[in-house]
């Protein structure tokens, strides 16, 4: 990398002093000053909130009020399920106009397994999550602003 060079914007119509090697009629480069910078207008009160629900999917990976152990703290939940089922493994990803879903589990013909994986697009909504099971254990980021804000062991705290 170099350094950066001088920049020259106009040239000063005036002739320059005589100096040792110059003639009386060479010109000098002249930084001018350039107009001050136009200033940004920012919103004079802004609003900030979530528009989307804590659950904006009934996916078998969500943690719901009624598994076992359920848990959340602000934004993460946490929960215990079924072993085995229709979802045994599996995630399922909204964010705005995406929705992803893969699982493993026991939902295929005459309660065999079957694995599934698909992708969407929409166009834009109010709806984020991500949502993951393994075995009985239920993950998922969800609304940190969406009460109750701390739940232990399916009790509430705050």
């Amino acid at each position: 990398m170099q350094a950066p060079t001088q920049q020259t914007i106009g040239m000063s119509s005036t002739p320059a002093k005589q100096t040792i090697g110059m003639s009386s009629e060479a010109t000098m480069d002249v930084d001018l000053e350039l107009p001050p910078r136009q200033h940004l207008e920012m919103m004079s009160s802004p609003q900030h909130e979530a528009l989307w629900g804590s659950n904006p999917t009934n996916h078998e990976s969500v943690p719901t009020t009624s598994d076992t152990l359920y848990t959340k703290v602000l934004c993460w939940t946490c929960g215990l399920g079924e072993v085995l089922g229709n979802v045994i493994c599996g995630s399922h990803d909204i964010f705005f106009c995406i929705d992803c879903q893969s699982d493993c589990g026991l939902g295929g013909k005459d309660g065999c397994l079957k694995c599934l994986e698909r992708c969407e697009l929409w166009k834009p909504e109010a709806k984020c999550g991500c949502f993951c099971k393994c075995f009985p254990i239920k993950c998922g980021l969800v609304n940190p602003l969406e009460k109750p804000f701390i739940v232990c062991n399916n009790k509430t705290v705050v």
